[in-house]
């Protein structure tokens, strides 16, 4: 029995593998505006895997590829992908000779072919992007304006205004999905934010703030697609999710240090969300019993003693000192760099050792700040470990660095809001015949 995870279904078995960060494309839609997630078919299921394996692989494939991938018959295969040439989502690329025979001709995205877009709200940035169907980035925009003392309002301005510069930078084509990563506690159905204690957010209903923002309500963009084509997750979530495309069905604990610090659970490349969809909250585990006051109102969590906010109120540094550097510019200020990995290494290792007793797991994968000093926290951990984690009495745990990304969140934002076209894909189709030459405009 699986356990329960935000996607509905797993990969059917027609789908085609697919290698490198889009290879893991889910197959649900979640909630969000624009109606409730669709059954796919058995057409759908073999046109999205026909689609799937074009696009998901590190290289271009052609038709008798997509047939090998996918077990299906060449004449079956080279008839759906006229359907997806027709609708705009794949072209002809040039023909490549392969020595004896007939030369083979790839499939490509055309020009002003299908996006989905991330958004990321922070207290300390925003952020924007359009990425095509193999992932490359087509536009991006970004704010360095903090968030934190902002009322919700005044964001969600900033972010549509964001949003719109994108959607105008991708005009002409057909956007798949909108995706927004938040980092905090969503209602079960992920339309308001219940606690975000990094931005100051309370009970905060995200979803009907920008479906509804006077710049989006009608906006064609958002209302042309048949499945979710806006929706929020939490920013930890979404980058386990991006990890997960690189590691395939593994089961971890990853943690993500930005402003606060987050986690999400991995079992069997599931992501475990739990009753409400707010398990991995590993910044909330107390290490310290009367410790220091967290955001959250509470005293002694582990985000009061090790995230990037409490680091740099205990060396008394401004908002200016970037996160990647908050480390390194307190080990100057303190001038013992050794004590700052401590600082950071033991709180967490209490943390971790507790959540991995509790989930039976043994590997820790460490993203956002705590990535580039992973190397550094690894002894710090395990020596936690030893006397804490069940898991090193039976062998080390692992510890792991996240991939090398600057916005994770972001890029499993922009993955999540490509699974419309990739998972209901001849509802997608239908619905760019409908409104052809009308689903982009700004």
């Amino acid at each position: 029995m699986w356990l329960t995870s935000r996607r509905e279904d797993r990969q059917p078995p027609e789908a085609a593998p697919g290698i490198g960060w889009w290879s893991r494309a889910r197959h649900d839609a979640g909630n969000g505006a624009g109606g409730e997630a669709m059954k796919p078919t058995v057409r759908g299921s073999t046109l999205s895997a026909v689609l799937r394996s074009a696009v998901l692989g590190p290289q271009l494939r052609s038709r008798a590829d997509i047939a090998q991938d996918t077990g299906l018959t060449k004449p079956t295969v080279s008839k759906l992908v006229e359907q997806l040439m027709a609708a705009g989502v794949l072209a002809d690329g040039e023909a490549v000779s392969r020595g004896t025979g007939r030369p083979s001709t790839p499939l490509v995205l055309p020009p002003q072919g299908v996006v989905g877009i991330g958004v990321e709200i922070a207290s300390d940035h925003l952020g924007v992007r359009a990425v095509d169907l193999r992932g490359a980035t087509v536009d991006e925009r970004r704010s360095l304006v903090p968030t934190l003392e902002e009322e919700p309002g005044a964001t969600v301005d900033r972010t549509v205004a964001l949003l719109l510069d994108v959607l105008s930078g991708v005009s002409g084509r057909a956007v798949s999905g909108v995706c927004v990563s938040v980092p905090g506690r969503l209602s079960v159905d992920r339309t308001t934010v219940l606690s975000a204690p990094n931005l100051s957010w309370t009970d905060v209903p995200l979803l009907s703030l920008l479906a509804g923002h006077p710049s989006l309500a009608r906006h064609p963009a958002l209302h042309a697609a048949p499945v979710t084509p806006l929706s929020v997750h939490n920013d930890s979530q979404l980058a386990a999710e991006f990890e997960l495309s690189h590691r395939g069905d593994a089961s971890f604990m990853y943690v993500f240090g930005e402003t606060g610090i987050g986690g999400a659970i991995v079992i069997d490349g599931e992501l475990y969300v739990g009753t409400n969809g707010w398990a991995g909250e590993i910044g909330h585990v107390a290490v310290e019993v009367g410790g220091a006051r967290c955001r959250c109102g509470r005293r002694g969590c582990l985000e009061a003693h090790a995230s990037y906010d409490a680091l740099r109120s205990r060396a008394d540094l401004g908002p200016d000192v970037p996160i990647h550097e908050v480390v390194d510019t307190l080990a100057r200020r303190l001038g013992d760099r050794r004590a700052v990995i401590e600082m950071i290494g033991v709180p967490l290792g209490y943390a971790l050792a507790n959540t991995l007793n509790v989930l039976d797991l043994s590997t820790v994968v460490l993203g956002g700040y705590f990535a580039p000093i992973a190397g550094e926290l690894e002894p710090v951990l395990h020596q936690v470990f030893r006397e804490r984690a069940l898991a090193e009495e039976h062998g080390q745990v692992r510890v792991g660095r996240a991939v090398d990304d600057a916005h994770p969140a972001l890029s499993g934002a922009t993955r999540t809001a490509l699974d419309p076209v990739l998972n209901h894909t001849p509802e997608w189709i239908a619905a760019m015949a409908h409104d052809a030459g009308a689903t982009l405009r700004p």
